[in-house]
């Protein structure tokens, strides 16, 4: 059992290093230092809302809103610099109102005790309606150089865009392992009742780590529309399913109570280069996404079985 332990958590990683010699193996131009950094940059939108993700589905929630919120933010941020408005001023409207929209999530979540899916798919729709009636459902483009060069712009030969998802992840990852928030939202997802006993606000923590959701699906938006240089108000709907795959199949689980940052973003390169290698070998979009499904499908499948196996053995006769 030890044994099982201490080398199940390296199985990932060597699953990801296989699977990527295998790809590029078969795949002439996949480990091209040009492909691999546009892989780099297509993981950093998945792997900024699976920061917010993993924390969400350790407290046993899920947030299919983030695909709205991505447009919405987006939206928001990019008519503003088209304005006229400054680059910061934009960017801090647009983090504040995914963030805003995370607390509504969470509200709705712990105060009224609506289930996350269902709260979470309303605000997402809510969020693709306004972002279609900004601009009465056309996309916006041609932003300021200084904006363009966040999401293309390279320090020292690496994308910018790669520096702030590392950022982000290691603030992630802090918060969850370092601080007593993180400690909260891991024994709020392993069981609500003893850490109300313990007198622990749990309503809080769920309004929190849905805010940090808001927060970067809004950081995400803004990222992939300075990639692009163009924000369509569906824009964020394809990272849905990316991210909960994501998490996925980064470990973390989805009865809660268990999962790490830096798995899942493990998961989203792991995620990225799929999509790559499948973009690469032709394969349709919509194809790619019965794919990508059923892979969550399966791992999620694996994993509930895996633990219903560890009870059934910890059941004492």
């Amino acid at each position: 059992m030890k044994f099982e332990i201490r080398y199940k958590k390296y199985l990932l990683y060597i699953l990801a290093i296989l699977a990527f010699i295998i790809i590029g193996s078969l795949i002439p131009n996949f480990l091209q230092p040009r492909n691999l950094l546009n892989v780099m940059r297509q993981c950093s939108i998945i792997a900024i809302c699976s920061i917010a993700m993993t924390m969400v589905i350790i407290i046993k929630g899920i947030d299919l809103s983030i695909g709205g919120q991505i447009s919405l933010c987006a939206m928001i941020n990019g008519l503003l610099l088209l304005q006229g408005v400054s680059l910061p001023i934009a960017i801090i409207v647009g983090l504040v109102v995914g963030t805003l929209m995370g607390m509504f999530n969470g509200l709705m979540v712990s105060k009224l005790e609506v289930p996350s899916f269902i709260a979470t798919l309303a605000v997402g729709q809510v969020c693709y309606g306004f972002a279609l009636l900004l601009n009465n459902g056309r996309s916006i483009g041609g932003f300021p150089e200084a904006y363009v060069f966040i999401g293309n712009g390279k320090l020292l030969g690496i994308p910018v865009s790669d520096y702030i998802t590392l950022l982000l992840v290691m603030i992630g990852a802090f918060v969850m392992t370092r601080t007593p928030f993180g400690n909260h939202v891991y024994a709020l997802g392993g069981n609500e009742v003893v850490v109300k006993q313990e007198g622990i606000n749990t309503n809080r923590i769920k309004l929190m780590v849905f805010a940090i959701s808001g927060f970067c699906a809004a950081a995400a938006g803004i990222l992939l529309s300075s990639q692009l240089d163009t924000v369509h108000p569906m824009q964020g709907e394809p990272y849905q399913l990316d991210t909960i795959a994501a998490c996925v199949i980064g470990g973390v689980n989805m009865m809660g109570g268990e999962g790490k940052i830096p798995l899942s973003l493990v998961g989203a390169l792991i995620i990225g280069c799929a999509r790559n290698a499948l973009n690469l070998l032709g394969i349709h979009p919509f194809f790619q996404n019965i794919i990508v499904g059923t892979i969550i499908i399966i791992v999620v499948a694996v994993s509930i079985y895996s633990k219903n196996k560890k009870l059934e053995a910890s059941k004492v006769y």
